[in-house]
């Protein structure tokens, strides 16, 4: 009965949730193309990402729950710092993190069609896979967006985690976020690697939840403090894993 489950889950993603994800990419990416020129402030393209990610988790049956909206403070930018197994993290965090926060993702995405194009215009920071968060000027762009006054998401472990357990962090971005004198906010994602697991495309329904723990304020912080700090939030995330169960 299980492996019947499981066949008739992966055709139902096969045939339904995947055609429709290209057709949400579709449409929303041309209305990007529309509105761009029209919208300096970026509102209704900061909309038109929330909307995709929310048709996303929608059609994959995927309910995300969200614990300790309380922490963010309105107006405020953070660096958000956030675990990372699954390509279903990133429209769970669209929805439920402050509108204009910037993500930091692999350059191959912005070579994709619409969706690329979406990440350029929304003014995404790309990244190279290798080093990507101890590149010096990687370090200079994210201070860069943090003093415009975005929210900053950097996944510190570099990419999908390869285990499914929480990776060391790299603190390039930890760096940033001093200079810039912004908080680290930490961000755990709970049970998304169960529903689209690393290298499958078999998208399972179910619940993510998304703790937001106390921001972590780095105002008098200095680069030797770095060290301390990561190791602080790393504990941080891994404490939320550990209580729920993962």
């Amino acid at each position: 009965m299980r492996w019947l489950l499981d066949r008739l889950g992966f055709l139902r993603t096969l045939l339904f949730s995947l055609p429709l994800i290209y057709v949400y990419t579709l449409v929303l990416g041309v209305g990007t193309l529309l509105v761009a020129p029209f919208d300096r402030r970026q509102r209704l393209l900061g909309g038109i990402g929330r909307l995709w990610a929310r048709l996303i988790l929608l059609t994959c049956f995927i309910r995300v729950e969200a614990r300790g909206r309380e922490n963010l403070e309105a107006g405020k930018h953070y660096v958000v710092v956030a675990n990372h197994v699954s390509y279903i993290d990133i429209p769970a965090l669209l929805v439920h993190l402050p509108a204009g926060a910037r993500f930091m993702a692999k350059k191959s995405l912005f070579y994709i069609p619409l969706f690329g194009w979406y990440m350029r215009l929304t003014g995404h920071l790309p990244v190279r896979r290798a080093g990507a968060y101890g590149n010096a000027r990687q370090v200079l762009q994210a201070m860069r967006y943090i003093r415009q006054g975005h929210s900053l998401v950097v996944f510190p472990e570099g990419g999908r985690s390869h285990t499914g357990r929480l990776e060391p962090f790299k603190p390039g971005m930890f760096l940033a976020g001093v200079k810039a004198g912004a908080p680290i906010l930490p961000v755990t994602i709970v049970g998304s690697g169960r529903l689209l697991p690393r290298f499958r495309w078999h998208l399972r329904p179910g619940r993510v939840k998304i703790i937001i723990s106390p921001p972590v304020e780095t105002q008098g912080l200095k680069r030797e403090d770095i060290e301390g700090l990561v190791a602080r939030v790393h504990r941080t995330i891994e404490q939320n894993l550990a209580e729920a169960g993962q």
